[in-house]
């Protein structure tokens, strides 16, 4: 190994460890920050599923009721309803009738002027009937994260 004049083993600083120490420092913060970035996209992907999960899952029971209430209304029967068809004023919650899993049905056509005038004999030979549906459901049954409300009006 060739030496140069005037320089000897024992006046070397170890400038390069301090470098290398700095570098693995900053390797680390690096690291950690990264690791706390992907947790948090994690949270924000699961929080994303839950809500979706809720919605589709409000959303087809939405769709079941309104095929519950077609077939009725095809078969010649009035489809039952979780308020009179006469109370207009009726304000609901979602979470404030006696089961949250199951659909909420109202009848609309009654509440508006054009609803009451010549009504047949039979209620179940209108054809201008209209319902609101209104379903709430949680992304899962044990412990949910999440739920959502669906209203549609569903005109048979």
């Amino acid at each position: 190994m060739k030496t140069f004049p005037g320089a000897s083993k024992r006046h070397q600083s170890g400038a390069v460890l301090y470098v290398a120490l700095i570098m693995l420092i900053l390797l680390a913060l690096i690291g950690i920050i990264a690791m706390q970035v992907a947790g948090l996209q994690e949270r924000m992907s699961a929080n994303y599923q839950a809500g979706s999960m809720a919605f589709q899952n409000a959303e087809s029971a939405a769709r079941l009721q309104e095929g519950a209430l077609e077939a009725d209304v095809k078969a010649g029967r009035n489809p039952p309803t979780n308020v009179a068809p006469t109370n207009c004023s009726f304000l609901h919650d979602a979470q404030g009738w006696d089961d949250p899993d199951a659909p909420f049905v109202r009848r609309l056509d009654l509440c508006f002027s054009w609803g009451a005038l010549d009504m047949p004999a039979d209620e179940a030979e209108r054809t201008d009937q209209i319902y609101q549906v209104t379903a709430y459901q949680r992304d899962r049954a044990l412990f949910p994260s999440s739920e959502s409300v669906v209203d549609t009006v569903f005109i048979p």
